[in-house]
């Protein structure tokens, strides 16, 4: 006599379905391993073919060894003792530590970076590098069709020095370039940035310091640089392209200042420009508190001799606004031309020149 099983059709479906629900999983994750060295391989194929491209511009990339890595969750390329050169120049034009790029394998138009460390960079025309010690360094990138769109980037507990009692240190800076289809749709052409930077310390071993000491306690901008249209043979050569964009109408929107510096507290928003000289020019509406300290710290330093110094409080005090016995406030146009800084009617201090135009071998 035949047994039949006792098991119906029915009853293999929950084992098959098992199997699957274990199989998929595996299916996936072996699709995805697969996907991400394929992303891996992609991203190390780019950074051959964009160091082939800077060859063929005339720039040398080198580098030590390159290694790949950062599974799961993102592609990490470490690129050891990165350097760039001019091939029609001997020297490097930069050169800096271990650089760390990430991005997440479905999104490599968003570009991760961090180098800190010790870089030095110089024009092999002029005698002194810079060199920059950086503890954090840091920011991140978007590429759209190819071309950088968007940027940040920290900088954190720096000191850039250019040579023997030139030095600057900054605890903290960000710089942000994050421009809108507005910004670039208008005509003539702007180009966004903000700068904030916290404990900038100006101040040199071979100089005196400022009014207020070395350190500036912040410093905020939010700039728009305004490009008109400039001819062709005169937009890539310096600093012809800097003198062909100011006669064109070039400026620089201010759109807003910030500036806490000893008790001298400055808001403010204007336009700048370079004179002729390339001298920098600009017009603003300021509105400060601490004038009266200001006034004194820059006759204490011999930046205004005591005259000057006291007919500029007499004329700053009329024109002070506030409660009585309470903190007053200056609203005033602010103006720099002629390296003059005039606060109103009141000229308050001339800087000195700044001779970035012209190349020399002292470095300076």
């Amino acid at each position: 006599m035949i047994k039949r099983s006792s098991r119906r059709p029915t009853d293999r479906a929950p084992a098959r379905a098992r199997r699957i629900a274990v199989a998929l999983p595996l299916v996936a994750l072996l699709g995805y391993v697969i996907y991400w060295f394929a992303v891996a391989g992609t991203v190390e194929n780019q950074i051959d073919a964009w160091i082939k491209a800077q060859r063929n511009a005339g720039v040398e990339v080198s580098h030590g060894g390159i290694r790949t890595g950062g599974f799961p969750l993102n592609v990490e390329v470490r690129i050891q003792s990165p350097s760039i050169s001019r091939l029609a120049v001997d020297g490097h034009i930069w050169e800096g530590p271990e650089i760390v790029l990430w991005a997440a394998p479905w999104s490599l138009d968003r570009l991760h970076w961090r180098a800190p460390g010790r870089h030095r960079s110089q024009d092999l025309e002029r005698a002194q590098p810079i060199i920059m010690e950086a503890m954090g360094l840091e920011g991140w990138v978007e590429i759209e069709a190819g071309k950088v769109a968007r940027w940040e980037a920290w900088l954190a507990n720096a000191e850039i020095s250019k040579k023997a009692g030139r030095t600057v240190t900054v605890r903290g800076l960000l710089t942000q370039y994050l421009p809108t289809p507005e910004d670039l749709a208008h005509d003539p052409l702007r180009l966004p940035l903000t700068i904030d930077a916290k404990g900038l310390d100006l101040s040199a071993q071979d100089a005196p310091e400022g009014p207020f000491g070395g350190e500036i306690d912040r410093l905020t901008l939010d700039l728009a640089l305004l490009i008109p249209p400039v001819p062709p043979s005169k937009s890539g050569v310096w600093p012809d392209a800097v003198h062909a964009w100011r006669e064109a109408g070039g400026v620089l929107e201010v759109k807003s200042l910030g500036l806490t510096y000893g008790p001298l507290n400055l808001n403010g928003e204007g336009t700048m420009s370079v004179d002729r000289d390339g001298q920098p020019i600009g017009a603003f509406s300021a509105r400060i508190t601490g004038h009266g300290e200001t006034v004194e710290a820059l006759r204490r330093a011999g930046a205004m001799t005591p005259g000057a110094a006291t007919a500029a409080q007499i004329a700053l005090g009329l024109m002070a606004k506030g409660p009585p016995g309470g903190p007053k406030r200056l609203d005033l146009p602010l103006t720099l031309q002629d390296r003059w800084v005039t606060l109103g009617a009141v000229r308050l201090f001339r800087l000195k020149p700044v001779d970035w135009f012209r190349r020399d071998a002292s470095g300076g």
